[in-house]
């Protein structure tokens, strides 16, 4: 008999044990990623971060786990934000965040960056739900797909892009256009982290339940390696300046034991990149 069904057999709730044991590897995996005191801080700019997706979640199983799995990234997300800005320098920087499903991101930024560092930021998305939330906190929105944002007329400084890649049909022209456009020259952009490349597929193998249709926001078509998502990104027009991994374990604690878990059931992490435009090998391309 298995450790499952034995969980079962005792009267456990082995999704409920799961869980618990997922938040305390996520929670040892910030500390040791010096993500704790950040998230706490971002914390006391958005207290409550329960809107981020547009399905919503039970909310026993929310506090549970979805609540700190959630501060975690977006700790990593934002860390590397204010990073990149630093990289940029200036000041009066204008954001545009494609695929912003909540404004949450906006918030964190403008609490947390240098004064005068940010001057807007714009929020992005197809979904109209995503967007009226964004507007419903006061912020700005534009309802418009990913791939087709050069038709808007933004002119951001830097493109940020969190868990967007993954569902795109075609990342390549999607990042090919925004190198192409009159606009910025910084992107920043978060996707799983994959030791080994593939296409995502979980709706196609039988890891994720298939009822009724699915969308964007549940989907991920790609799934690659760090090394393949930077040259996928020269190849469009952007030239990485630095590639970060995020752990959602912790490798000096016994809860690295959970890496085999994450790794089957989940995702190990995410990547950052960060990279500025570069057309210089997307030119040599002729068949774009």
């Amino acid at each position: 008999m298995g450790l499952v069904s034995l969980a079962k057999a005792a009267g456990i709730d082995t999704r409920a044990l799961y869980q618990a044991l997922s938040a305390a590897s996520l929670r040892a995996a910030m500390a040791e990623q010096g993500l704790a005191e950040l998230a706490t801080r971002m914390r006391a700019a958005v207290p409550d971060v329960s809107d981020q997706y547009t399905t919503r979640t039970d909310p026993v199983e929310f506090a549970r786990y979805w609540e700190v799995k959630t501060r975690g990234l977006h700790a990593f997300q934002v860390k590397a934000t204010l990073d990149a800005l630093d990289a940029m320098g200036g000041s009066g920087t204008v954001i545009a965040d494609i695929g912003d499903s909540s404004g949450n991101h906006a918030a964190y930024v403008e609490a947390l960056a240098r004064p005068g560092q940010v001057a807007r930021t714009i929020g992005i998305n197809l979904d109209p739900v995503a967007v009226d939330k964004i507007r419903a906190k006061g912020r700005e929105a534009v309802l418009c797909r990913a791939e087709q944002l050069d038709t808007e007329g933004i002119r951001p400084d830097l493109f940020l892009s969190f868990e967007t890649l993954e569902h795109l049909m075609d990342p390549i022209r999607f990042l090919n256009k925004l190198a192409r456009a009159d606009s910025a020259q910084w992107l920043l952009f978060t996707v799983p982290w994959r030791r080994r490349s593939r296409f995502g597929g979980d709706h196609l193998r039988g890891k994720v339940a298939v009822t009724g249709k699915m969308t964007a926001e549940q989907v991920h078509i790609w799934e690659l390696s760090p090394e393949d998502w930077g040259l996928l990104a020269r190849f469009a027009g952007w030239k990485p300046a630095w590639t970060r991994i995020y752990r959602q374990y912790p490798l000096r604690h016994p809860l690295v034991a959970t890496r085999p878990l994450w790794r089957m059931l989940d995702h190990e992490g995410f990547i950052a990149v960060l990279a500025r435009r570069d057309l210089t090998l997307a030119e040599r391309y002729a068949d774009w």
